[in-house]
């Protein structure tokens, strides 16, 4: 057959193989439910950190141990001191001044006081604590620092002295702890020496107790002083007071017969006699009206009706007893006048007498309605005087009033200077009596002992927090490790982070997933998890399509390193064995490896076809030891791959080789930063995209994917390699179950062939 014939027949076959597609497109995987995170995915983190955990845990507990181990014991004595609450008795007169301090103010005082600078100088001062050998010998003191060379402290953090350093760290050991619901305080001092500790402790609550007893001796002092000199400033004032009160007094003719003052209204008596009089005089004068009133009520109707209807008349017993003897002498002649004649001598004198009676009650009645007349005026006279009295009395009262206001104001000042003055007085000889007074509201309930074990380090309790720590802190760091490191590790991965199916995983074996060992694992050794991974990955390929597996596929990766030049090799074995005969090329024209692998010579290859420099016929393909296999290095490396794979020699080549294989594999340069492999796609039936487990990071993996979609490429799937153990999870385990199925194999056939031997 001609070559013209042959190139015919090769386009008719690939024009048929384009009319009936090899593959689909699996650009994203399948939609599936989202799994709820479970404890198990927790457990998983732990166990693939499992060495940070544990290198964690071992750095923390060994250094707490170093460091528990090689600390200096620090012994701690404590002293137990109570504290009753004491009112400063000095001042304490609420008219002129208070002095009052909440309890958990003055508590909280006292424990500052317990931590003060000034007690701590006087402890250091009394135990010449810098003269002991923690302390650093005689370095404490100011006056012996100048002879010690070795330190230099300047005059600044000089107090008293004492270095001010040297009183700082002596407060660092003091510790002082209040008891809650009590009024006890304990004070603690730490130290390596267990004497001086309790020393130090004991000494501190004998001259906090002297302090304060020295502190309400000059507070007392002081107030005596202060008392003093404002009993004369107040004595000064008095005086002028009431210099200015009587000088008033006398300029506005202000005269008291009888003059105090109530304590309550504070009110002269003086001033009450014009307003008593003022109240006199309006009661007489309401009941001078009120009689006035009765009076003319009185006189008016005597004026108006008969003198002998008058209730004053009716009710004069004079009246009525002339009208009873009236009365009874005209019965009587009434009786005579049935007898005799009015000529009667006994009738005509009961006559005579009938007439001075009735003559009598006249005269009465007119002396009665006289009378009465009488008593109108006179009252009314009374009413008349008593108002004008007391229109005087009340123009009185205003004018007194008037001069009394700035009278009453001297007066209150004078008053307030006095009282003020009698207070300090009294006050000034209260002080001289608590001068005299040493007894103090805080005792020493228990005194500091010299203790017998150390306080610190508490190896039992540092030993579980670093357990504790080492655990927790282990987990954590576990975590936030798994957090940021954005590295690809489970099939799992790659489905949720770039949307790809997983055509299978290559299992890591340690030394066995060597590179020089799982180059052409699939041929040296069938039995082993990584030939079993390979060929797993072959069958999924071969039905990845629902009429006919893809024919040309290329092998790209991401980055560099992935190890698709390995995947490359072995899948081509692998469909070598199950599909027949296969071709693998090597188109990384950048950094060619299969060569190397294979053992072949890369003189001549696929670079050398593309530049036209090599035919077809003569030497380009190249036999290996494999059975079905053949190879096309990629020869000298050019200047322009890209361009060369993107010429029309690649695909007269592939017209070439489409009838002479049963599957053609390229191996493709990284697919970041380089265009040779989105080339490859485009002539290639599916791409098979190696991703190195905890290597390849997800953006990378992510970016590759948008670059073979973007020329749109079929993408087979993905695999995923040198996965670890550590990142399988339960239902991923067939290639470590099978490889150690097969070391089991092997140890019973070694075993069974020792057996032989042993019986021949």
């Amino acid at each position: 057959m001609s070559n013209h014939e042959e190139k015919s027949s090769s386009q008719a076959n690939i024009q048929k193989i384009e009319e009936f597609p090899v593959s689909t497109s699996l650009n994203l995987a399948p939609e599936e439910k989202e799994e709820e995170i479970h404890l198990r995915d927790y457990l998983h983190i732990l166990l693939r950190r499992k060495w940070t955990f544990i290198t964690f845990f071992i750095v923390i507990i060994t250094t707490v141990l170093i460091g528990t181990f090689m600390t200096t014991p620090i012994y701690r004595s404590t002293a137990t001191i109570k504290i009753d609450r004491e009112n400063p008795q000095v001042l304490k007169f609420e008219d002129i001044y208070k002095i009052e301090m909440g309890e958990d103010d003055y508590y909280q005082t006292q424990y500052k006081i317990l931590k003060s600078r000034n007690l701590a100088k006087r402890v250091i001062r009394t135990l010449k604590l810098g003269e002991e050998p923690e302390f650093g010998g005689n370095a404490g003191l100011s006056h012996k620092v100048a002879s010690v060379a070795s330190v230099d402290v300047s005059k600044q953090n000089m107090s008293e002295g004492i270095n001010k350093r040297f009183v700082d760290g002596f407060l660092g050991r003091v510790t002082v702890t209040p008891e809650q619901r009590s009024r006890l305080v304990k004070v603690s001092f730490d130290s390596p020496n267990q004497e001086l500790s309790a020393k130090v402790a004991n000494e501190i609550a004998k001259l906090y107790i002297q302090f304060s007893i020295e502190s309400r001796f000059e507070a007392t002092q002081q107030a005596r002083d202060w008392l003093q000199e404002q009993l004369e400033d107040m004595k000064a004032k008095v005086e002028r007071s009431e210099e200015a009160l009587n000088k008033y007094a006398a300029d506005n003719g202000i005269i008291f017969l009888t003059e105090g003052e109530t304590t309550e209204t504070k009110t002269v008596q003086g001033q009450n006699i014009i307003t008593r009089k003022l109240a006199e005089l309006s009661t007489e004068l309401v009941q001078a009206t009120s009689d006035r009133i009765s009076k003319e009520a009185l006189y008016r109707e005597a004026q108006q009706g008969e003198g002998s209807l008058l209730s004053a008349v009716q009710g004069n017993p004079l009246i009525q007893t002339l009208k009873k003897d009236h009365a009874s002498r005209e019965a009587e002649y009434y009786q005579l006048s049935k007898k005799f004649k009015p000529e009667y001598p006994k009738m005509g004198r009961l006559k005579e007498e009938m007439d001075k009676i009735e003559a009598r009650i006249n005269t009465e009645t007119r002396k009665i309605v006289s009378s009465i007349e009488k008593d109108f005026k006179a009252a009314q006279r009374r009413e008349d005087s008593l108002r004008s009295t007391l229109e005087k009395y009340k123009k009185e009262a205003l004018d007194l009033n008037d001069r009394m206001v700035q009278y009453l104001i001297l007066k209150r000042e004078s008053d307030t200077n006095r009282e003020l003055y009698n207070g300090l007085l009294q006050r000034l000889k209260e002080t001289g009596v608590s001068a005299s007074l040493t007894s103090s509201n805080i005792q020493v309930l228990d005194w500091a002992e010299v203790p017998q074990s150390p306080h610190k380090p508490r190896k039992t309790l540092n030993l579980l927090l670093a357990t504790i720590i080492g655990l927790f802190g282990g987990i954590g760091l576990s975590f936030f490790v798994e957090y940021i490191d954005n590295t690809i590790k489970t099939p799992e991965d790659l489905e949720k982070t770039i949307s790809l199916p997983s055509l299978g995983v290559v299992p890591n074996l340690g030394k066995q997933s060597d590179r020089s060992s799982i180059s052409m694992i699939t041929f040296e050794d069938k039995k082993s998890p990584l030939s079993e991974a390979f060929r797993s990955i072959g069958t999924y390929i071969q039905f990845s399509s629902p009429i006919r597996p893809p024919k040309t596929m290329l092998v790209t990766s991401a980055r560099k390193a992935e190890g698709k030049t390995s995947m490359a090799v072995n899948l081509a074995v692998t469909l070598a064995s199950s599909w027949g005969k296969g071709i693998v090329i090597d188109a990384d024209m950048r950094n060619p490896q299969l060569h190397k692998i294979l053992g072949l010579d890369n003189s001549k290859g696929l670079s050398s076809f593309l530049t036209g420099l090599l035919e077809f016929d003569n030497g380009l393909i190249q036999k290996t030891d494999i059975p079905n296999l053949d190879v096309i290095t990629a020869g000298i490396i050019p200047p322009n791959p890209s361009e060369l794979l993107g010429s029309q020699r690649l695909k007269d080549l592939l017209y070439e080789l489409v009838p002479l294989y049963s599957f053609i594999i390229f191996d493709s340069p990284p697919l970041l930063g380089l265009s040779d492999s989105l080339i490859l796609s485009t002539v290639s039936d599916g791409v098979i995209m190696v991703v190195r487990s905890d290597s390849t990071p997800k953006e990378a993996a992510l970016q590759a994917r948008k670059s073979l979609q973007g020329v749109n490429a079929k993408i087979l799937g993905v695999v995923l390699n040198a996965i670890k153990q550590s990142n399988l999870k339960y239902g991923s385990y067939s290639y470590y179950y099978s490889y150690y199925y097969g070391e089991e194999d092997d140890h019973k056939g070694k075993k069974k062939r020792r057996e032989k031997g042993d019986k021949a």
